[in-house]
């Protein structure tokens, strides 16, 4: 089984639980399971966010994520947006190589990013 990364509460948290559960699924883990197996991956404030939870107050593992994620909002990584590609400049010293990377980099971070919003951005920071 892959390796599941620890969350402490710093990091985002719906990576997090993407990973876990697309691991979990590996396994035809069933909610229940979901709901048992996800406290072992919490360390550090994560944790002490768990152990303070009343027994029984989670039922599904949707309300376990809906709540954890609640909690560590301040942790979410911001998402990319198309407009934020086009806020992309080619810095002073950067190459054209390394600017279009850079830029290709940031676009696989924008979900459903469409093609056509990609080649009109583009431009526009080189």
């Amino acid at each position: 089984m892959p390796p599941i990364p620890q969350c402490d509460g710093t990091s985002d948290p719906i990576d997090h639980l993407e990973t876990f559960r697309t691991v979990m699924l590996l396994h035809d883990a069933s909610d229940g399971f979901l709901c048992r197996a996800s406290p072992t991956t919490l360390i550090g404030a994560a944790r002490d966010w768990y152990s303070r939870l009343k027994p029984s107050s989670i039922d599904t593992f949707e309300e376990f994520r809906d709540n954890l994620v609640q909690q560590f909002m301040s942790s979410r990584r911001p998402r990319k947006t198309d407009a934020s590609l086009m806020a992309m400049r080619q810095e002073n010293n950067e190459s054209l190589k390394a600017f279009v990377g850079r830029f290709n980099r940031e676009a696989l971070q924008v979900p459903s990013l469409d093609p056509s919003a990609a080649m009109n951005a583009l431009p526009t920071g080189a």
